[in-house]
């Protein structure tokens, strides 16, 4: 019954009951009212012209009838309609965010298939992921590593890209689909991320737009054994004979226990290997090397461990670095109170050294000096400079033998000048008058590395010194090194840590110290007397410290020279510690131009801003100077730029370019003009294929799902992907949509002017009408 009468009114019962009812047709109630009157009125004059004799009765019946089918014509002429509100899921967009990094290409999944290869077959296949959401939902598809594109086919996916940038990707998804009515964000990966941004703080935001972030999650569960050069660091700068230390850090995961090499490569050839035992999973576990470089220039090193047989991550496993052994000379000033055999074998051991200019300046007698290896009969012509331009031009100063009144107040205050502002070192050694009384209080006092102490402190077994004899103090000692002497490239006489300690121990004794107070804040002690000491603590032999920008060591004791004396001649460990002594002091003397990057490592595709900072004749900034910037790639292209002045500090100026190859980049920086002094720096770097996406690349699980929670979404893998489809389709937003239903053409209207009709003619044919 119910059947029936839905049929006869063409509409479920809510329509009639919740709906409204109108006409289309623009006529007032009134209007309607008028018509259908006229309808009726011409329906009466018609039958009272029939000539036919009917009864009364009979012709109301006739007028009744056909007055009733005309007025439903009319009304449906009028286009009656049920106006009604209906709720139906809106049209909707689904945001689809795949991973194309390079950690997608990790080959941990089942039958060893890469993480790229399976997100392919679950999105892309017949009866996919993609081909589901795309019944219900318009799929809007973008790959996403440094930056996010829009994905036309399964084949733009590459999973090469150098960095994961999850934050980035999100908003660059969500700008893109601004103004669209986004059901939600799918964000498919394997949670490797190198975002500049916190991804987490990103789906957060998105989801505050009421568009909730899934994610899918790509990548073996199980842990993925590997083994990764984390990182290596190399010492700043290279001591004579090659000797510079090299850390490298290695991580693993499930290898515990296991034994492997530790190589370092030139090219081919392995130059040093350490054999390692693997610690824990995620323990950085980091080793030194001491390495001799072959030649010099810009050499590159690769430190890698052999791929292990059942290691996935094939691409981790080796780091090259770069060591810069660039050819320089430096020129040092070495002012000497008489003559001796510490100066005469200091000098011995400088000159074989082609990187040490040793000027020096020798009193040999009263008003008697003399000068060896200047650059004209005008330089030191008139003794110790007396002003900035003829003491700024040398790297480092050494101060032997000598005493306070061979100086001036501004001499002394000046070299002080040259250490704190012109970023030179400076070197007092012993000797009978060094460290004496007359520099206390001096500008001499404030850069050294240790307290000056008046001789009438000192307890009387300390009252000796240098040249003293039998006194405690001028008896001969064997060089005791503290620990950090042990570690200093500065003591780095042989490659390998037990030779290097065995060499030490066999050294000839030192005979005499000059005695001084405590180390300062801020002092290394590398070597120390075994026996003596003042205040609690062992008098210090060698000691150093920064002072401003340079640095600046004490050496207390004249007798260094026994380690030529009574060594056999062909030993060279006095001529090596007096080279990198000397290597030392002058490694990081500034130029007159200098050179800066922001880090020491970079990516192919990277940013290179480079800093350059410009000084006059007193080496203080400059900013008005004119300066060039020549870039040198790995093809040999050279690009020249004009380096802008940085306002915000003085001297600086930058510039910047893209490293869009791997490989080795020349830096050349050139100043001219203005106040400052024509100068010329270089400097090299490295660009590398980036290992962000082979470090640590597990998959990262609590990343996503706490990316997942931030965005108001789910977390699923791979197996339970599917879910994801109906998960959209419960929570699909709807929407209220006005509705109108024509009611003019139910079965009921018909039957109702069928019934009419028929009757009528039926009635009107029994009687004869027309």
């Amino acid at each position: 019954m119910a059947g029936t009468i839905e049929f006869l009114f063409g509409h479920m019962a809510d329509v009639w009951s919740t709906g409204s009812f109108a006409f289309q047709a623009p006529l007032g109630r009134f209007a309607i009212l008028g018509v259908a009157a006229l309808l009726i009125l011409v329906v009466l004059i018609l039958y009272r012209r029939t000539t036919a004799h009917t009864t009364p009765g009979l012709k109301t019946v006739l007028i009744l009838l056909r007055s009733v089918a005309l007025v439903i014509l009319l009304l449906c002429l009028l286009q009656p309609v049920m106006n009604m509100s209906s709720v139906k899921p809106r049209e909707s967009y689904i945001g689809l965010l795949i991973d194309s990094s390079r950690s997608m290409s990790i080959e941990d999944m089942d039958r060893s298939l890469s993480r790229g290869e399976a997100v392919k077959n679950v999105l892309y296949s017949k009866d996919g992921l993609i081909e589901k959401l795309q019944k219900n939902f318009t799929i809007r598809i973008f790959g996403f590593d440094r930056h996010a594109q829009p994905l036309l086919d399964a084949g733009d996916l590459s999973f090469t890209g150098a960095k994961t940038h999850t934050a980035e990707g999100m908003q660059h998804v969500a700008e893109a689909m601004k103004g669209l009515p986004v059901e939600a964000l799918v964000l498919v990966t394997d949670g490797v991320d190198n975002s500049r941004e916190d991804p987490l703080g990103m789906a957060s935001i998105i989801n505050a737009r009421n568009t909730p972030v899934h994610v899918v999650g790509i990548g073996a569960d199980t842990t993925v054994s590997d083994i990764e050069i984390n990182q290596v660091s190399t010492s700043g700068s290279i001591m004579e004979g090659g000797i510079f230390e090299v850390q490298v850090t290695v991580q693993s995961r499930g290898y515990a226990g296991r034994e492997s090499d530790l190589l370092i490569e030139v090219g081919e050839d392995v130059v040093s290997t350490k054999k390692i035992k693997l610690g824990p999973d995620g323990t950085l576990q980091r080793y030194t090397f001491h390495l001799t470089p072959v030649e010099e220039g810009t050499l590159l090193y690769t430190a890698r461990v052999p791929l292990q047989k059942d290691e996935i991550i094939k691409d981790n496993n080796q780091l090259p670095f770069l060591v810069d052994n660039p050819k320089k000379q430096f020129e040092i000033l070495y002012i000497e109170g008489h003559p001796r055999n510490e100066y005469k074998f200091i000098r011995r051991a400088a000159k074989t050294d082609s990187a040490l200019r040793l000027k020096t300046y020798l009193m040999t007698g009263p008003q008697k000096f003399l000068r060896q290896d200047i650059d004209s009969a005008m330089e030191l012509a008139r003794g110790y400079p007396a002003n900035e331009e003829a003491l700024f031009k040398y790297d480092a100063i050494i101060f032997g033998d000598i005493t306070r009144n061979l100086f001036t107040d501004e001499q002394l205050a000046l070299t002080r000048d040259f250490v704190s502002r012109r970023g030179g070192g400076f070197l007092m050694l012993g000797g009978s008058t060094a460290f004496d009384n007359g520099f206390i209080g001096s500008p001499i006092e404030d850069l050294l590395p240790v307290t000056l102490v008046n001789d009438k402190y000192l307890p009387p077994e300390l009252r000796g010194g240098v040249g003293k004899g039998d006194h405690p103090t001028g008896r001969t000692f064997a060089l005791r090194l503290t620990s950090e002497g042990q570690r200093s490239m500065i003591l780095r006489l042989e490659i390998e840590d037990e030779s290097n300690r065995q060499l030490w121990q066999d050294m000839p004794p030192l005979q005499g110290i000059n005695v001084t107070g405590r180390a300062k804040p801020g002092t290394t002690v590398l070597a120390e007397h075994p026996t003596l000491t003042f205040q609690g603590e062992p008098l210090p032999v060698l000691a150093y410290e920064r002072y401003g920008r340079g640095r600046t060591m004490s050496i207390m004791t004249a007798t260094t020279w026994r380690w030529q004396m009574l060594k056999p001649h062909e030993d060279t460990s006095h001529e090596r510690f007096w080279r990198q002594i000397l290597r030392w002091l002058t490694a990081n003397s500034p130029t007159p131009v200098e050179i800066f990057l922001e880090r020491n490592h970079f990516s192919t595709g990277d940013d290179v801003k480079v800093r350059a900072r410009v000084y006059d004749q007193g080496y203080k900034p400059v900013s008005n100077a004119t300066v060039w910037l020549k870039v040198t790639d790995p093809d040999g292209a050279v690009q020249d730029l004009q380096m802008q002045v940085d306002i915000a500090q003085a001297g600086d100026h930058f510039a910047a370019f893209t490293a869009s190859k791997p490989g080795v980049y020349k830096m050349e920086v050139s100043s001219s003009g203005g106040q400052s002094q024509k100068g010329y720096a270089s400097l090299s770097f490295l660009a590398a294929d980036s290992l962000h996406e082979v470090r640590g690349a597990a998959m990262n699980r609590e990343l996503m799902k706490k990316i997942a929670q931030a965005g108001g979404g789910n977390y699923y893998n791979l197996k339970t992907a599917s879910l994801l489809v109906k998960d959209l389709e419960n929570n699909r937003k709807v929407q209220n949509v006005n509705v109108q239903l024509d009611i003019w053409n139910i079965p009921l209207v018909f039957f109702l002017l069928l019934a009419c009709f028929s009757l009528e003619w039926l009635l009107r044919r029994r009687k004869g009408l027309s």
